[in-house]
């Protein structure tokens, strides 16, 4: 995976953040924007970017409130795995991206928000990533991955996504849930490959802004072992001069120095 840092969330008090570290900024070329697209219930729209395959997108959400809290409840005991999926349609969910898909939909990824609703009134968010329909491949594990996700009052939902050809990295609500995705895809591949939008929500619509750059291999340079014997000698040098420095503490560091040198 990328590497990320991991902190610990101020706001909730709850959870910890991770989040890609901020070189991965650097790799990142040119730039694609669309904004307040409107999401209506069974929607699916094109995100025109040419090929999809190396990404880092980021994408807000907002519900439409009146419909949000005209609803009294929905789909108490969501859970990500056993759900179904992005195929399964609740009033309030799913709605997200759907990423290393092909044209026709025949491969594709679902990276999305679910949210659910109590009769008291209580809203949980699900933030989920389903891999079934990833691959034509028969020979590899497609699942369904995610957990709840706090979100506070008056946050947007919000997500970033690193694609990588065969890998999908997922943030929630700045780190606060993160899943990581090894998919196959077969046709939704170089060029053929795709990301969309989509509300498979039956009873909300959703308006989202995305913005996504086109991201560049990373550049790795070897770590610069210059003359190891060189470290090597160094290293033995300051052990040694700090055992002297236990066992003859009165003799001070520089007859410790001059111990540290001999019978090398």
């Amino acid at each position: 995976t990328i590497p990320r840092t991991v902190v610990f969330d101020k706001k909730t008090g709850t959870n910890i953040l991770q989040w890609p570290v901020e070189e991965v900024e650097s790799l990142r070329l040119g730039s694609h924007e669309f904004e307040e697209v409107d999401l209506h219930p069974g929607s699916v729209v094109p995100l025109v970017v040419g090929s999809a395959t190396q990404l880092d997108i980021v994408a807000v959400f907002e519900i439409d409130k009146e419909a949000l809290e005209a609803t009294v409840e929905a789909d108490v005991g969501y859970n990500c795995t056993t759900s179904g999926g992005a195929r399964s349609r609740g009033i309030l969910g799913p709605f997200g991206l759907l990423v290393l898909a092909d044209e026709t939909h025949s491969e594709l990824t679902p990276v999305y928000f679910y949210n659910a609703k109590g009769t008291d009134g209580s809203a949980e968010t699900y933030f989920c990533a389903d891999e079934t329909r990833s691959s034509k491949a028969s020979d590899v594990g497609k699942q369904v991955y995610g957990s709840k996700v706090p979100v506070l009052n008056g946050e947007k939902l919000s997500m970033r996504l690193l694609v990588d050809h065969s890998i999908v990295e997922s943030f929630a609500q700045g780190g606060r849930t993160v899943i990581t995705s090894r998919v196959y895809p077969t046709t939704a591949i170089y060029g053929a490959a795709r990301v969309f939008l989509f509300n498979n929500a039956t009873g909300v619509s959703v308006k989202a802004s995305v913005k996504i750059w086109h991201i560049d291999s990373a550049d790795i340079h070897p770590f610069p072992w210059i003359n190891c014997n060189a470290q090597l000698h160094l290293a033995h040098l300051c052990i040694k001069s700090f055992i002297y420095r236990l066992v003859c503490p009165e003799n001070g560091t520089k007859n410790a120095e001059a111990s540290a040198g001999m019978n090398y």
